[in-house]
């Protein structure tokens, strides 16, 4: 099931980055520029439109014509997200495959570091943590909190899964060996956990799998993701996969077996708590009576989703008035307006980056950032007004100001002796001006 499948050799450096997107208008440009200003140049994008109706097939066309490692494949009816990254995984030409979702944003050195990683570790897929923005924050291997790379093996990945708490590792957005990945496909009848059975299935076939405690990748989370539902037929498709999993590995004994029956007696409660969801809000009361009376633990799983939803219908609380500015530097301050990054080629913690992402995530901050670090730093904002670029003392180089013209937002350049002139940014004296919308 891992043998590569016969074609035209590829460059080893060369990098497919699955990108599938539905009416994607709203966030396919920023997402695709993200990728476009990876410090790894040797890369293409195929942007799998799954038969858009909005702006996205339009916006997807500019970016093709704009980039040559752009490529614009289409479905012509839906099929799902797992149908449409089937057909990037078909034309992809790498050695090595990306998926990201094109609603999310990526680190510039994101393809850098996980290529690298995958060298130094031996892996045939790497991945790294994922930063929260929009309606949720934090990461999501924050409750792991990892010191250093972790190997999961296939009991250690449905342990993580199929836990309670759940880590959710199917959220995660590898980078796959081509020679690893074979003709292995998601599974498109499943319209929810397609990431986490791929994961799975590659595991369970011997490839060797390192995540990483990085927060390169910048995760929406808001109303219209599709992972945020899950109804009986979602279920019934996970179910699905487990039996198939069952079938296609069936030498898998002792704890990978208990593993996936513990699995499966969850999903079984869930599919048992959505039917009774599905009665309440069908006004079908006695059938929701009569379930609850067999089955007395659905309950529970309402109570807590009714106080999470409760969180979520909680505004966040942002300041009024005119834009926030915020200065990124790595000179040492404890004012308002300073988020202190650490230096150039330091470790940034998952903590680090999604505290910064947190504080920018309202997209309407004016930022100036200094030098190679403030630079680094603009990778873990999910959105900005304006940026004012302080460069280093020996200017910045060509690749840098490649990866600056590639930034989604808007950018301007301030010299040294003018921000100085500025006012102490240090002191908070530093404030925002008014600004024309972009």
């Amino acid at each position: 099931m891992s043998v590569a499948l016969p074609r035209k050799r590829a460059p080893m450096g060369l990098v497919s980055v699955v990108m599938a997107f539905h009416n994607g208008a709203p966030y396919l440009r920023d997402a695709a520029a993200t990728v476009l200003a990876q410090t790894h140049r040797d890369l293409e994008i195929l942007l799998c439109d799954d038969a858009s109706s909005d702006d996205s097939p339009a916006i997807a066309a500019a970016l093709a014509a704009h980039d040559d490692r752009v490529r614009v494949l289409r479905r012509a009816n839906r099929g799902g997200p797992a149908a449409a990254r089937n057909l990037g995984l078909d034309a992809a030409r790498g050695a090595w495959i990306a998926v990201i979702d094109a609603d999310d944003l990526v680190h510039p050195a994101r393809i850098a570091g996980l290529l690298e990683a995958a060298e130094d570790l031996g892996a045939d897929i790497v991945a790294d943590d994922l930063v929260r923005f929009g309606a949720e924050r934090g990461t999501l291997l924050g409750a792991m909190d990892l010191a250093g790379p972790w190997h999961p093996d296939a009991a250690a990945l449905l342990r993580a899964e199929a836990g309670r708490p759940s880590v959710p590792v199917g959220y995660l957005k590898p980078l796959i060996r081509r020679a690893a990945l074979g003709d292995v496909r998601y599974r498109a009848d499943m319209s929810v956990g397609e990431d986490f059975d791929l994961l799975l299935r590659l595991v369970l076939s011997g490839a060797c799998m390192a995540v990483l405690p990085r927060p390169w990748y910048l995760y929406r989370r808001h109303a219209g993701s599709i992972s945020h539902r899950l109804a009986t037929r979602d279920i019934a498709g996970m179910l699905d996969a487990i039996e198939g999993l069952f079938t296609d590995f069936p030498d898998q004994s002792g704890t990978i077996r208990a593993e996936l029956l513990a699995w499966r007696g969850r999903l079984h409660r869930d599919a048992l708590f959505a039917e009774f969801v599905a009665h309440l809000k069908g006004r079908a009361f006695g059938r929701a009576a009569r379930l609850l009376a067999l089955h007395p633990h659905v309950a529970g799983p309402l109570l807590r989703s009714a106080l999470e939803h409760a969180g979520r219908r909680v505004p966040r609380v942002r300041r009024a008035g005119p834009a926030e500015a915020l200065l990124l530097t790595e000179r040492p301050a404890m004012a308002a307006r300073v988020f202190t990054v650490p230096g150039v080629g330091a470790v940034w913690t998952p903590a680090l980056a999604a505290a910064l992402a947190d504080r920018t995530g309202s997209g309407r901050c004016v930022l100036r950032a200094e030098g190679r670090a403030g630079l680094n730093a603009l990778g873990y904002v999910p959105g900005w007004q304006l940026a004012e670029l302080v460069p280093p003392m020996d200017g910045w180089s060509d690749p840098e100001l490649r990866q600056i013209a590639a930034l989604p937002w808007p950018t301007r350049s301030v010299s040294p002796v003018a921000a100085s002139a500025a006012g102490d940014v240090t002191a908070g004296s530093w404030t925002a001006r008014a600004l024309p919308r972009h």
